[in-house]
């Protein structure tokens, strides 16, 4: 199973062509074919699965009742807006700018592993993310049993 970990502050061009650091392609598996799916997140980032991941995710998507007005919501705010990108030999991608912009995400953005999937920050919408996570971490862990 795919884990990413870590956090990594990367550049963007003007191309919106975003850059993936080694360490987290080398835990792509050969399934994926070096190509994510990105959809808009929760909190105001961007969400990318890879490839063979997002086809499972989508399987239990199509599960889900249509006929509820929530469950057509989310299928219209995040997959409207979604987008198929391959990684070149470098670790490039061109995200679209409509999503990086979702995001706030202009020039630089960090990229955090979580545990299947990665997400996309803007860099002061990060640290504002993590400051509420550093609030509350041992309260939040104490009600999780891990």
């Amino acid at each position: 199973m795919t884990q990413f970990l870590g956090e990594y502050e990367v550049p963007v061009d003007d191309k919106g062509r975003i850059f993936l650091p080694a360490e987290l392609r080398r835990n792509l598996e050969p399934e994926a074919d070096d190509t994510l799916i990105v959809i808009r997140g929760l909190d105001g980032c961007l969400t990318a699965h890879p490839r063979n991941a997002w086809a499972q995710i989508a399987e239990r998507m199509l599960r889900l009742p249509q006929t509820e007005q929530k469950v057509r919501l989310y299928y219209r705010g995040t997959l409207s807006q979604a987008a198929e990108v391959k990684l070149d030999r470098q670790g490039r991608a061109s995200v679209p700018r409509k999503l990086l912009e979702r995001a706030g995400i202009t020039d630089r953005m960090v990229v955090i592993g979580a545990l299947d999937r990665l997400e996309f920050w803007n860099p002061a919408a990060w640290q504002i993310c993590l400051a509420q996570a550093e609030d509350s971490l041992e309260e939040v862990a104490e009600t999780l049993a891990l």
